[in-house]
């Protein structure tokens, strides 16, 4: 888990960190920070919180990236409309991972997504 400053630098710092946890993992390690780097971004657009906190879940369902966040708004996936002002970030991310969802959590919310790999490069 890491704990990143809600400010510019928090998008590097938790990729950098994801690269770290998912070592060599390859092409699903790239998708799994394009992820990461989203749902960070949207913390910083969207919040006005100190932090945001990063973590890895492996399950036998897959490898799960969760981003936490005290801002109890859940984001939308927007639909593709061009008078839409957001949520193409959230659909990105959706149509490159396996599933994505956002729920309440005390004091706040999680975004998570499920990686679409193993680190093998193939589906799981």
């Amino acid at each position: 888990m890491v704990v990143v400053p809600v400010r510019a630098e928090a998008i590097k710092m938790a990729r950098d960190w994801l690269g770290e946890v998912l070592g060599g993992w390859g092409q699903d390690a790239y998708i799994a920070k394009l992820a990461v780097s989203e749902l960070v971004t949207n913390v910083l657009k969207h919040t006005d919180c100190g932090t945001a906190t990063v973590r890895v879940v492996r399950g036998s369902g897959g490898t799960v990236v969760e981003v936490f966040d005290a801002s109890a708004v859940l984001p939308v996936a927007g639909n593709g409309d061009l008078l839409d002002e957001g949520g193409r970030g959230l659909a990105m991310v959706g149509a490159l991972v396996k599933d994505w969802g956002a729920e309440p959590r005390d004091g706040g919310k999680v975004v998570w997504v499920l990686l679409p790999g193993d680190g093998s490069g193939a589906a799981v």
